[in-house]
């Protein structure tokens, strides 16, 4: 989106929630009094200041702390010679309050600018004729959206959080606050989005605002992830988690259905505005036996290049399956996503070197080669010819960790050239690609690749999870006896059978899209199989699909929080972090016993001058005095 005007920059700026330049504290910073007075009066002042809400997200390492917190602290990524310090400790589970990544300031800058447009834009309403009550509905729904995002991120990552819906407006506000509990915060976001989630357009006439703005899908898609953390917590009531999980599906429902129909009427644009036929590009196979519209992998007919739908939703983006991204659009005076850049390697002068990137993927992605006879529900990439297993990294068959590919590199896989790469053949190990030649791979040549936060796979397998923790609280041990082929709404699945039947097949609708050599033999070993599976089974299941479609996207550490959350315990998540670094040290194990060390500590800077802050109990040191 296009820089805003120097006054708006101002204005957003005072707007601050989160730490100084410095990134020293907490300091929520009043408005200029004498700048808001003669700044809120019309419409066009309103939609400025929504427009920056937006560019906070695209700047000050808004996008570096997801991959950061949401990627980095997981098994799939390990440092690169070129990461500092602070990334390298935290990436091997060393982490001390004074390490520079526990900084919120991004977060907290959304979030208060968000707060000042709510406040400020009901007075504008009652001046301005041509700021009408519906403009102000939407303009609610999109700040309460991207209000409710920032604090799920930090939630999921701090755990209990300073917490106000008001904005720092005025000086003699103390805006020193104390941590909100978890609980108390997806509480009143749920409530918060709910009043508003059908205030959004349902579409907007361009590709980049289907995407770049949000719509009704992107809160319907936001409050299905809320309600499937808030059901994921051990403690509650079986009642309570049963109505989390329906409100789950009910709202994937929603999106589904939506892209469904999208799909039915034909009428989509790309990302230049250009109509699209749907019927040409997506998987006739997947949406046949699943019923679910997904972009085609394979390159068909006059397509000269592959696979189709990774390039289309990581290279060229605001594809179909986009529902909500963080955009930037090319231009001399637009934004650049150096976040990715720098974490990934992601334009064409850092081909040169491997060097110039903070994060590799782990060598253990691929660490064991496909079973021989049948589908191997323990390996990661089942099946040498996924698309996922050559999209997402460079495997060079020789072991050590491997260059990451998602968001940042173009793939060609279908080209006549002898140097197009080998996809390898079912049953066989792993090929690695050829070598990286233009025909093979490109790096995008700018830095405006989009951040997704949500497209319609996600929704898929949000749906999938919470149907297989709803039949887990209705009878654990029932097998899948039910066959269902196609898409079914949840509201129509009674039984724990017929739930996990369902999940079985959203599942195998994401996995089939990225597997079509097998796809071509519906009776083939490889295919996922549900004989004589249980609730553990498809927890798996679910697990390892979600890690493969997600590889890089910030998703995979918060899988891991959300699964110990509702487990109890951190053993599932200790296995998996212990992994990408051997034998850890006792100190570390110990602690990652304790639930609370799930989350990142407080910056110690940040609680020297807000003395209601507390510290993350499993991060006091010698220098610290507890607090009561």
């Amino acid at each position: 989106m296009k820089n805003i005007k120097n006054k708006i920059k101002y204005v957003a700026a005072a707007a601050v929630v989160g730490a100084t330049v410095s990134g020293c504290s907490l300091d929520l910073l009043p408005l200029n009094e004498v700048v808001l007075e003669n700044y809120w009066t019309d419409k066009a002042d309103v939609e400025s200041v929504v427009n920056s809400c937006y560019v906070a997200m695209q700047e000050g390492g808004y996008i570096t702390n997801l991959i950061v917190w949401g990627e980095n602290r997981s098994e799939n990524t390990t440092p690169n010679s070129s990461a500092p310090n602070d990334l390298r400790y935290l990436m091997k589970g060393n982490l001390k309050t004074t390490n520079g990544y526990c900084n919120w300031a991004a977060f907290y800058n959304v979030i208060n600018r968000c707060n000042s447009v709510l406040y400020y834009a009901e007075q504008v309403a009652q001046k301005d004729p041509n700021y009408t009550e519906s403009d102000f509905h939407i303009t609610q729904a999109e700040v309460k959206f991207l209000r409710a995002y920032s604090y799920f991120t930090l939630i999921k990552t701090f755990k209990d959080v300073p917490f106000s819906l008001e904005p720092s407006i005025d000086d003699d506000v103390d805006y020193s606050l104390a941590r909100t509990p978890f609980e108390t915060i997806i509480n009143a976001l749920i409530d918060d989005l709910e009043g508003c989630k059908n205030y959004p357009p349902i579409r907007y006439s361009t590709a980049l605002y289907n995407s770049a703005r949000v719509t009704r899908d992107a809160m319907y898609a936001l409050l299905a992830e809320l309600y499937l953390w808030r059901a994921s917590d051990s403690s509650a009531e079986l009642s309570a988690k049963q109505n989390d999980y329906r409100s789950c599906i009910a709202c994937c429902d929603y999106v589904i259905n939506h892209k469904i129909n999208l799909f039915r009427e034909n009428n989509f644009l790309n990302a230049n505005n250009q109509s699209v036929d749907l019927t040409k590009v997506y998987d006739t196979y997947v949406y046949s036996n699943y019923g679910i519209p997904l972009l085609k992998e394979e390159a068909g007919t006059g397509v000269s290049t592959g696979p189709q739908g990774y390039n289309s939703i990581f290279g060229t983006g605001n594809s179909f399956e986009s529902i909500f991204e963080i955009s930037y659009t090319t231009g001399t005076d637009d934004k650049k996503n150096t976040d990715v850049s720098v974490m990934y390697g992601g334009y064409a002068d850092k081909d040169k070197t491997s060097a110039d990137r903070m994060v590799l993927a782990n060598e253990n992605l691929i660490n064991t080669e496909p079973a021989a006879t049948a589908y191997n529900n323990d390996a990661l990439f089942v099946v040498p010819s996924d698309y996922r297993s050559i999209e997402n990294f460079h495997y060079t068959g020789g072991g050590g960790s491997q260059e990451i590919y998602k968001y940042v590199v173009e793939r060609n896989l279908a080209g006549s050239s002898s140097s197009s790469i080998n996809l390898g053949t079912v049953g066989t190990k792993f090929t690695a690609p050829d070598s990286k030649t233009a025909q093979s791979v490109r790096r995008w040549s700018n830095q405006y690749e989009s951040w997704i936060l949500y497209r319609i796979s996600e929704v898929i397998l949000m749906r999938a999870e919470a149907e297989i923790e709803l039949a887990g609280t209705m009878d654990k041990a029932a097998t899948a006896t039910a066959n269902f082929t196609g898409y079914h709404e949840g509201a129509s699945l009674g039984s724990a059978a017929e739930l996990y039947a369902d999940a079985f097949n959203l599942i195998c609708a994401v996995y089939m899209r990225s597997n079509p050599i097998v796809k071509g033999n519906a009776g083939h070993n490889y295919m996922p199989k549900n004989a004589n599976y249980k609730f553990e089974d498809y927890e798996k299941l679910l697990m390892l699909e979600r890690r493969r479609e997600f590889l890089f996207e910030g998703k995979r550490y918060y899988d891991l929080v959300r699964q110990a959350r509702r487990e109890g315990t951190t053993a599932k998540l200790q296995e998996a972090i212990t992994s990408k670094f051997g034998e850890a040290p006792k100190s570390i194990l110990i602690k990652m016993s304790n639930l609370d060390f799930m989350y990142m500590p407080i910056l110690k800077s940040q609680i020297k001058v807000n003395p209601k802050l507390t510290q993350n109990p499993c991060y006091y040191d010698e220098e610290e005095s507890v607090k009561q």
